[in-house]
């Protein structure tokens, strides 16, 4: 069953970019899976690391594995759909968002902020040929504040080792339900 998804995925994959008309609804089909499937894979990933070694494993496997698994998936997609995930409250260089990025990142922050509701993608459009599709990353787990938390409640075995490999340590600060930055789908013709 499970290589029969990816077998599928990557012939949706295949058949979407080699498509001669980049619709709305086929930009929204591929980045929502893209995303379902990263967010998938790196909550799995995430938690066998934490039965492993608990917060250590976790800081470790967000540190060393959850870049490789991104870059896995990414490419599995193809050349015309690129997958990364940022944040205004960056550690790696990899996060950091770029200047057309800053504005809906700030947007998902002003909705949520608002009271209202959020959505679970929104579409920029680049050029006629180029699209981006942000889907908010939000703190949801007791497990995501032992790192991305307020810096004085952050593990501080997890804080050191953020601080010895990330020279821009930013990824602290966030308050349960939060955004803390966003999964960014790029799809071209």
């Amino acid at each position: 069953m499970k290589k029969l998804l990816v077998v599928s995925l990557t012939l949706l994959s295949f058949l979407f970019v080699n498509a001669e008309e980049l619709t709305l609804d086929k930009v929204k089909e591929v980045a929502s899976k893209a995303t379902s499937e990263l967010n998938s894979k790196l909550k799995k990933e995430l938690k066998k690391a934490k039965k492993a070694d608990k917060t250590k494993g976790m800081t470790s496997f967000c540190i060393d594995e959850s870049p490789k698994i991104i870059d896995e998936i990414d490419k599995k997609y193809g050349s015309k759909v690129s997958i990364k995930r940022v944040s205004l409250n960056n550690r790696s260089e990899k996060s950091k968002v770029l200047k057309d990025e800053i504005n809906i990142l700030k947007a998902f922050d002003l909705i949520q902020k608002s009271d209202a509701y959020q959505p679970k993608q929104i579409i920029q459009i680049v050029d006629e040929n180029t699209y981006k599709v942000y889907s908010p990353v939000e703190m949801k787990s007791r497990d995501c504040k032992k790192c991305h938390g307020l810096e004085k409640k952050v593990d501080k075995d997890s804080k050191k080792r953020f601080s010895d490999v990330y020279k821009n340590d930013n990824g602290y600060g966030h308050k349960s339900g939060e955004i803390r930055g966003a999964v960014v789908i790029t799809i071209s013709k």
